[in-house]
């Protein structure tokens, strides 16, 4: 049962990471060529002083980069005069998360495909209710992608969302699954449809750039102090939520981050998230949002 303190948690965090994504969107109105580094530190710098905090590191993915890239250095490696930049966002109000993306494309065949993206997901939203199959989300999805000349990402899903818990054990496809389960009442989902064009693969690959991490043991290291003291810091502010080395920068200097989280990735401390890129080479938009499912109506946090 949601409390009412509960969705009031729910919703500030929607309204964070809403003000978040329109912040990046401001950003990068007209610009040709931007510092990743810059503008995921910006970002998340406004979900912080809006009282929140990042529920996982600010992803900036690029044209076939589908998911799972935050750079850990600078990084101005786009000159974004065509193509699509995916803005991926999560907020959390002590444990409650909203999680939320944009696409942002330049020239006239990547408008289109975020367009289209945004359409799905906002008629797909209509679907979540209780007793609907998390498949038939899936069989719209893929419809719709067939009729406008695209095709999802068929490895890439949406997910279910609890209290410090990003992954909650249901997937939302963006491909027909038969054997899937229900949508229930009061549960919370990350709805996020991925798309590139018909005459690609559908499907990402790991690559082999890993920027973000996360927490798979909180068992205590002995034998060195500090690096105990770096886990635990991981631990009380995100418990096994994803996380990115340069946010400890500022605390232990970037050497010595980097240093902590090779020794924590050789002790198997840490799963680790590499960058997510379509096998074939095509671009992928993503559009996300957050909703609550409710029998009376559905609530969507990120709108």
């Amino acid at each position: 049962m949601i409390s009412d303190t509960e969705l009031e948690k729910y919703l500030t965090a929607g309204k964070i990471a809403k003000k978040a994504l329109k912040y990046a969107r401001d950003l990068m109105a007209g610009k040709k060529k931007i510092n990743l580094y810059t503008l995921c530190e910006k970002i998340e710098r406004l979900i912080i002083d809006h009282g929140a905090i990042p529920a996982f590191p600010c992803n900036v993915s690029y044209n076939d980069i589908a998911a799972h890239y935050t750079p850990i250095e600078a990084d101005t490696s786009i000159v974004f005069n065509e193509g699509v930049l995916k803005i991926d966002v999560g907020a959390m109000v002590d444990g409650y998360i909203a999680d939320t993306a944009i696409s942002i494309a330049r020239g006239k065949d990547y408008e289109y495909l975020a367009k289209m993206n945004l359409r799905i997901l906002n008629e797909v939203l209509e679907y979540f209710k209780p007793g609907v199959k998390l498949g038939e989300i899936g069989r719209y999805v893929e419809s719709e992608a067939k009729k406008m000349g695209l095709k999802p990402i068929a490895n890439l899903s949406g997910h279910k969302v609890d209290r410090y818990d990003l992954h909650a054990g249901k997937n939302v496809p963006n491909v027909y699954e038969p054997f899937s389960p229900t949508i229930k009442e009061e549960e919370v989902y990350a709805v996020e449809p991925f798309l590139t064009f018909d005459k690609y693969s559908g499907y990402v690959k790991p690559g082999k750039t890993i920027t973000i991490f996360s927490l798979k043991k909180i068992k205590r290291i002995k034998k060195n102090r500090e690096l105990d003291e770096f886990k635990n810091k991981i631990y009380n502010t995100w418990r096994y939520l994803p996380f990115t080395p340069r946010w400890f920068y500022k605390d232990y200097g970037k050497e010595k981050t980097l240093e902590f989280i090779r020794i924590l990735k050789s002790e198997r401390f840490l799963n680790e998230y590499p960058v997510l890129i379509e096998e074939s080479g095509g671009v992928v938009s993503q559009y996300e949002h957050t909703i609550i499912v409710l029998e009376k109506g559905s609530i969507v946090t990120t709108i």
